[in-house]
């Protein structure tokens, strides 16, 4: 407070030197006469005497004018500081006031809110899960935004209101209702290509969307539907269209009860073919051709067998020999019947043994490869096992997909070496049948011949 007055005082002291200086420079200026005697100069000195005891009169009163102004005001300064300081002192007591009104006000709401305090975390919590829910489920696809008000509700600090609580009832609500309804809407969706297009859509439930043929996935955090990139097995896209095309009555489909995540692990599963050409290696590729070798030659064979076959059978009708295998042992039965009987008998086995090998030839070729298709996929089996340990001796047991492609290659590879047996196994058994009824066809009508023969020569 000290000071306070001090500064106040100097301002004063300021503002009287400031009216004096003004007041000497607002006094006009005489010019002095000048004397010429020393009368003359005493005259004058008694003249600037008296005109200079008036100027100091005069100043004098301007002075304690000044003075009692400035006394006024420094009252009037000094009045207004103590109505500031006592309004000071009446707002600090106010606010004490309001300060302890406040305490005890928040105490009582305390005191009132009891169990409601855990009664507003339960619903916050309730409405943080049912937003998160909400917002992943597929019914906001056909009704998006729905999880937003359940968000600001969570999120809220203050108590929330009866409407709010209501909001959060009704939405739960419509989530169980909209479970069990199969609605039909129309929508745009996101393709392959990354561009939107509007499609007609079924929504099951919370379990799955279909569209033309195939089924949509919602990605909740873009807000889009959108379409596979690739299509699970034909055997679950293959109802979708008599599922959609039913109106009144039931229909089978496939549904994901896991709402789409058994979907989405579906579409990346590998068909046989991609795992054969992922998998398979050197080694499958190896057994791909053991295979094919071994169909081309099972194909020429039966060709060449069932021809030959039907020339015989057209042979044993006719007794003229053609250019067949009968027909050959037909022509050397015929060169030689002057023959003995027993020379006939070696001339026609030479014959037949002359035709067996053409008729038995690439069979044992067959069996060969039926039989070193197990070995190759046996051989993928043992080098896929060897990459599996190799990578666990690198980088330990801790992620399974380390081991998967070894372990991929050495099952692929023998499931390939079984899968190329299995069939030139049957097509040799087939094959050998057919050329030995061919060869016990020859040698039937070679004794025949001889028994004929043996007959006339007898008669």
């Amino acid at each position: 407070m000290k000071i306070r007055n001090l500064f106040l005082a100097a301002i004063i002291a300021g503002l009287a030197g400031m009216n004096v200086s003004a007041a000497e420079e607002a006094a006009p200026a005489v010019k002095s006469p000048e004397a010429r005697t020393l009368d003359e100069l005493l005259r004058l000195v008694k003249q600037n005497k008296n005109r200079q005891s008036k100027v100091n009169q005069e100043r004098e009163a301007i002075f304690l004018q000044q003075r009692n102004n400035q006394r006024n005001l420094l009252n009037q300064a000094l009045a207004e500081q103590k109505r500031e300081e006592d309004r000071t002192e009446r707002l600090k007591a106010e606010f004490e006031k309001n300060e302890t009104i406040l305490f005890d006000l928040t105490e009582k709401l305390n005191i009132k809110a009891g169990t409601l305090g855990e009664m507003v975390g339960v619903v916050r919590q309730v409405a943080g899960d049912s937003a998160e829910r909400i917002e992943r489920s597929i019914v906001s696809a056909q009704y998006p935004g729905r999880h937003k008000d359940l968000e600001k509700l969570a999120q809220a600090k203050e108590f929330p209101e009866i409407p709010e609580i209501r909001g959060l009832w009704i939405e739960m609500l419509n989530e169980i209702v909209e479970q069990g309804k199969v609605s039909r809407f129309n929508g745009d969706i996101i393709n392959t290509e990354g561009r939107p297009e509007s499609r007609d859509m079924i929504r099951i439930g919370v379990f799955n969307m279909l569209s033309d043929g195939e089924y949509l996935v919602y990605d909740h955090k873009e807000g889009d539907i959108k379409q596979l990139n690739r299509a699970p097995a034909g055997r679950y896209t293959g109802l979708i269209n008599d599922y959609m095309d039913e109106t009144t009555g039931y229909e089978e489909l496939a549904l994901d009860p896991s709402r789409g995540n058994i979907l989405t692990l579906e579409v990346k599963r590998e068909s046989w073919y991609e795992r054969v050409m992922n998998y398979a290696g050197l080694v499958g590729a190896g057994i791909g051709v053991v295979l094919l070798v071994g169909l081309i030659i099972v194909v020429e064979r039966l060709l060449t067998l069932f021809k030959v076959r039907g020339q015989i059978a057209a042979q044993e009708q006719s007794s003229t020999p053609g250019n067949n295998p009968l027909g050959r042992i037909m022509a050397v039965y015929q060169a030689n019947k002057g023959a003995d009987q027993e020379t006939l008998e070696l001339k026609l086995d030479e014959a037949v043994l002359k035709e067996t090998p053409q008729i038995e030839r690439g069979i044992n070729i067959i069996k060969v490869f039926a039989a070193i298709a197990p070995l190759m996929g046996l051989l993928g089996t043992v080098t896929g096992m060897i990459e599996t340990f190799q990578g666990i001796t690198l980088y330990g047991t801790g992620d399974p997909k380390i081991m998967a492609g070894g372990i991929s290659s050495a099952l692929i590879t023998t499931v390939l070496g079984i899968v190329a047996a299995l069939p030139l196994i049957l097509t040799h058994s087939v094959v050998s049948g057919i050329s030995k009824g061919i060869i016990h066809t020859l040698e039937e009508q070679s004794t025949g011949l001889i028994a004929q023969h043996e007959e006339k020569a007898g008669a």
